[in-house]
């Protein structure tokens, strides 16, 4: 018999197993694919090692700016510099592997199978894997954006409220700021983010539209590599990724109860993700401390009221500001709010 079964070993999932850990409960982390390299930048601030400590003395190479270019609709270009804080820029695989290892070092347990299904049966969770079935007393979702146990507690995200990715890693330009360049035609960025060992180069838009998923995919290739002919020609490209990630449209899809007395949803299956910059890792990170707390006080169903606290608020505001945003003469006004010091990106 399992107490908490986390399914999903990504950042809110293996934050969560280790503040369990802490809290003398050792959950089971079930991903057979973690770590690997996720598509998305990998850049957070550093005010983010205050909201998890264990990151202060990570060992993970990484790239660090303390300025970004901040590109605007009109195409003038905008360096944005941080008194107090820099961009960290990670390898998404170093990182996620530290933080399942900070998990598993402190005493959670993690499970190399592929969960194919839950259900909750007889009073507890079945979480089915690839080769056999466990039971589990509370069952966290930390499975992302088309998760699994969202779909077998409140049911899915919808299309509308999803976004879509797609990007490049690199080689050859590590030495490059941090870029990001706002594409108001289809509501959306580019992004430049150097790593230690690489360099990210995608894109998002947030609106896809009914039926138009691929093209509205294809867009976004052509923009993202329209970029990189242009700026980075001489880039040696690895690979090349697609993804969706969450971008709630609605701010009253915040409002759904995402936990029960026995069940909860953290990090991308929550959908919490900015709908502006689509930053997400921070969200992760929160969410799994504070469905650590709720779990710990046996409570799950009180992280409703703990994430809200924290950050809910804000992910309203933006979400209500999202659709003005993207209107050219706003998005230009953005960016000179970044400049100003006013807003702190990949927060």
């Amino acid at each position: 018999m399992i107490k908490v079964a986390i399914v999903g070993a990504g950042p809110a999932g293996s934050s969560c197993a280790y503040k369990l850990a802490q809290h003398g409960v050792h959950a089971s982390i079930f991903d057979h694919s973690h770590p690997r390299e996720k598509p998305c930048g990998g850049a957070i601030s550093n005010a983010v090692e205050d909201l998890f400590p264990p990151l202060k003395e990570h060992p993970i190479e990484h790239s660090e700016r303390n300025s970004m270019t901040v590109i605007a609709p009109s195409g003038r270009r905008i360096i944005v510099h941080f008194r107090n804080n820099k961009i960290l820029g990670f390898s998404r695989a170093r990182f996620d592997q530290y933080l399942l290892k900070l998990a598993v070092n402190e005493g959670a347990n993690l499970i190399d199978e592929k969960v194919i299904g839950v259900e909750r049966k007889h009073g507890w969770w079945k979480v089915r894997t690839e080769s056999q079935s466990y039971d589990a007393k509370t069952l966290v979702g930390a499975d992302g954006v088309n998760s699994m146990v969202r779909r077998n507690t409140i049911g899915p995200l919808s299309r509308r409220d999803k976004g879509i990715c797609f990007g490049y890693l690199t080689k050859g330009l590590e030495n490059e700021n941090t870029i990001i360049k706002f594409l108001p035609a289809i509501k959306g960025y580019v992004w430049v983010i150097p790593r230690a060992e690489n360099t990210s180069i995608g894109g998002g838009s947030t609106d896809i539209p009914r039926f138009h998923e691929r093209a509205r995919f294809y867009e976004v290739k052509k923009e993202v590599t329209a970029f990189v002919n242009k700026h980075y020609p001489q880039a040696e490209i690895v690979s090349e990724w697609t993804a969706m990630i969450p971008n709630i449209k609605d701010s009253k899809v915040f409002r759904i109860p995402i936990a029960g007395q026995d069940w909860m949803l953290i990090g991308d299956a929550a959908g919490h993700v900015n709908p502006i910059s689509g930053s997400g890792i921070v969200y992760a990170l929160l969410d799994g401390e504070k469905a650590a707390d709720a779990i710990a006080e046996n409570h799950p169903e009180v992280f409703n009221k703990l994430w809200f606290e924290a950050y809910g608020q804000s992910l309203i505001v933006d979400t209500k500001l999202r659709g003005w945003i993207y209107q050219r003469p706003l998005l230009e006004l953005y960016c000179m709010y970044m400049k100003a010091g006013s807003i702190m990106p990949f927060a």
